[in-house]
């Protein structure tokens, strides 16, 4: 079987930098909160996936700080800013 690629626009326009810090701030903290409670449901925390969720988490975070740093710098100079963020999904079977 063939993979299936889809694409889907999850945001797009252009935003005053309190709406953009609404809407990149709600998605990354709803990815940090996801790995999280992978974290907190397992029972091995050597898991492989739950090391890549910390370190997921750690990236976001980072992430976080960027984006605050974007959206400040936005708001000193009175600047809108437009976000295009299109999620890629491909389904495949698992060997």
């Amino acid at each position: 079987m063939n993979p299936i690629n889809n694409s889907i626009k999850l945001v797009e326009g252009a935003y005053s930098p309190i709406n953009a810090a609404d809407v990149l701030l709600s998605l990354i903290a709803d990815k940090i909160k996801f790995h999280n409670l992978q974290i907190l449901s397992s029972k091995d925390k050597n898991d492989p996936h739950i090391i890549h969720a910390e370190m997921r988490i750690l990236e976001l975070k980072a992430s976080r700080d960027v984006v605050i740093k974007l959206i400040i710098q936005a708001r000193d100079q009175g600047l809108y800013m437009k976000i295009d963020g299109i999620v890629n999904i491909k389904m495949f079977k698992k060997i």
